[in-house]
């Protein structure tokens, strides 16, 4: 009976730890410019201030218990795979050149991949590579316009997706004094978008039913765009925060309608790493 006892004590461990979690969580604000157009609306450019939030959330799966703060540095190198969440909240106000008119726009982001890892100069380089999904929803208001005012934003698209990261500065096990450079990019290589068409209003598409190539394929050639992070961490007072900068460059061009939505942002905010069980066997 001892000896089953025993055995059921270490097969439980094990079993859980097997679950266990490796997670970085960064929560972000920024504020920066913004650059609208959308033809459908006016062929005129409308330039403003942007607000956002950002909650960026890496996930690793651990492979053996972990006994201290030293012992889960030494292991992250056997942990190959990461999972990126990333929720984003943006709103924007903009005004012509002229200015006589302006624009509202919003819209929400998420994006979701899954990561291969590899570690490079005993773990201080840390490169990551792999596929994402993503889909953004949104809205863009022209305060001028009496007929066909605002435009949806709708659309899902996969792509690659790449970060990479460095040590610049080594710290302690509980990670006082280490600053850490990181990379992130990604860009849309085909997907689904909701754009009415040249000429078409959106009472024709949705009290009347008249479908006129509304859901368009898009491609890297319709949909150029690029998504791109350069963050800082560092500790301070036993609080590690980031500062970045956020390039959001998102461009479409389907229905023989032309739209680009630029965002350039300084980043604020803090980091969190640790280690979660799930608890189930």
């Amino acid at each position: 009976m001892n000896r089953l006892l025993s055995i059921i004590c270490l097969v439980i461990p094990l079993s859980l730890s097997a679950q266990e979690k490796h997670i970085t969580s960064t929560k972000m604000l920024g504020v920066g410019y913004c650059g609208v157009q959308d033809t459908y609306l006016s062929p005129e450019h409308y330039g403003g201030m942007e607000i956002r939030y950002l909650s960026h959330t890496e996930r690793e799966r651990a492979e053996a218990p972990q006994d201290s703060l030293a012992s889960q540095e030494g292991r992250r190198g056997r942990e190959r795979w990461t999972r990126l969440i990333i929720n984003e909240g943006n709103f924007a106000y903009g005004k012509s050149r002229s200015k006589n008119g302006a624009t509202l726009s919003g819209a929400y982001h998420f994006q979701y991949g899954v990561l291969r890892k590899w570690t490079f100069l005993a773990d201080r380089l840390t490169l990551k590579g792999g596929a994402q999904a993503e889909f953004i929803g949104g809205f863009i208001y022209n305060t001028r316009n009496g007929n066909n005012p605002a435009q949806a934003r709708a659309l899902i698209d996969i792509g690659p997706v790449v970060m990479a990261k460095y040590i610049l500065k080594g710290g302690t096990a509980e990670g006082k004094g280490r600053i850490a450079v990181a990379y992130e990019a990604s860009c849309p290589l085909f997907g689904l978008t909701f754009s009415p068409n040249y000429g078409q209003s959106y009472y024709e598409i949705f009290n009347e039913g008249n479908y006129d190539r509304n859901i368009v394929p898009t491609t890297i050639v319709s949909m150029p765009s690029l998504r791109q992070q350069l963050t800082f961490t560092f500790c301070l007072s036993r609080t590690n925060l980031s500062v970045g900068y956020l390039g959001d460059y998102r461009q479409l061009q389907v229905n023989n309608l032309k739209q680009h939505v630029y965002s350039s942002m300084l980043m604020v905010g803090m980091t969190h790493s640790f280690y979660a069980g799930r608890r189930r066997l």
